[in-house]
């Protein structure tokens, strides 16, 4: 590669990245429905040909970086928390990385999030896969306690691990929907519903007829 096609490409890189650092601004202050591409050719210094050279629509634009960011913070989470440690605190540990991320970046990602949960297309397959991939990671943890004798053998990892996303996308939700995003306040309340789960509800441990 010569040095022009090195110069380009770089060129590229940077436009690209400044047209998402002035969604994130135009999006945090309007939303995104009252965001337009005008708008965002203005704020990042280019044409609205530009824009569709890089992303194919405004969704495309909101979601381009999210998915990388989330998809990073996720393997952060889960593969940094600590093997020795029992399963309750690894989720805490996973809760407060992950909230810390939505807590710094809350009036963006309010926007980023309504989207996804119903996106379509290439993007529900994107996080169709990293919900599958991320689930599967949390099982491995519960398995990894079951040989340490922490949880029942009998116990379905997977069932564990689906749990944990539905208690942590719940206490995102009720997070971004506050005027604050209060990231110990949410983790201590996700906390708390897991311990619920982890402690049964049923007297005895019975299952019931």
């Amino acid at each position: 590669m010569d040095k022009g096609e090195t110069l380009r490409g770089r060129r590229k890189a940077e436009t690209r990245q400044r047209i998402q650092e002035a969604a994130r601004r135009l999006i945090s202050e309007r939303g995104f429905e009252a965001t337009t591409m005008r708008g965002l050719a203005r704020e990042a210094g280019v044409g609205v040909g530009t824009i569709a050279l890089h992303f194919r629509d405004k969704t495309s634009l909101l979601f381009s970086s999210f998915f990388d960011e989330i998809d990073a913070i996720s393997r952060r989470a889960i593969d940094g928390a600590p093997k020795d440690l029992p399963f309750r605190e690894q989720c805490r540990h996973m809760l407060r990385t992950m909230y810390n991320y939505y807590g710094g970046n809350t009036l963006f990602l309010r926007s980023v999030v309504k989207e996804a949960l119903f996106a379509t297309g290439e993007w529900k397959a994107r996080f169709d896969g990293q919900l599958v991939e991320m689930v599967g990671k949390v099982a491995g943890l519960v398995e990894a306690r079951k040989a340490v004798g922490e949880v029942r053998p009998e116990v379905s990892s997977l069932g564990v691990a689906m749990v944990c996303w539905s208690l942590y996308a719940g206490g995102l939700i009720d997070g971004l929907n506050r005027d604050r995003f209060d990231v110990e306040g949410q983790v201590a309340g996700v906390m708390a519903q897991l311990d619920v789960v982890l402690t049964g509800v049923l007297a005895g441990g019975g299952h019931g007829a």
